[in-house]
């Protein structure tokens, strides 16, 4: 495939433009290949409870997020709409950056003898169990997505 991109790389643009264009994302860019993998080594290969489904997209439709992303990366900052200690997604962010937030936000409590209550959540399958249309919805109002970009995005779900 990648002796051919340079032929192929016009006809996957055209395809992404379009998709962009009309608000659709092509069925065959939805399709993926799941995998069963063990979640840590070690745990018993038998039971089905260690295995995370992992999803692998095809290079183009790779291609098509990354892009997508960008752009509403692009969106977010020009719209001042960033979460402050949001570290996904993020350049020089990271689920380091973000344990060092709270590590900081902890020990200064500390230094200054205060109290200080943690709520931890782990939202197991959150993305298979979201409400797709609270997640249309929260798109639109609080991140001003509508129109053939939001239609994009229900396309995509």
């Amino acid at each position: 495939m990648f002796q051919c991109l340079e032929t192929l790389a016009p006809f996957i643009a055209d395809v992404i433009n379009q998709s962009l264009a009309t608000g659709t994302v092509p069925d065959c860019y939805k399709h993926a290949i799941v995998k069963p993998m063990l979640k840590k080594p070690g745990l018993d290969e038998n039971a089905l409870k260690n295995f995370s489904p992992i999803s692998n997209l095809k290079f183009w439709s790779k291609i098509l997020e990354k892009l997508v992303l960008q752009q509403l990366l692009e969106h977010l900052n020009k719209s001042n709409l960033n979460e402050v200690f949001q570290s996904a997604y993020k350049a020089f962010h990271s689920t380091e950056t973000a344990l060092l937030k709270v590590t900081s936000d902890v020990l200064e409590f500390i230094d200054q003898k205060e109290i200080c209550v943690m709520t931890l959540l782990d939202l197991f399958a959150a993305f298979d169990t979201i409400d797709r249309n609270i997640l249309l919805t929260r798109l639109n109002q609080t991140f001003g997505l509508s129109g053939t970009v939001l239609q994009w995005f229900e396309s995509y779900l």
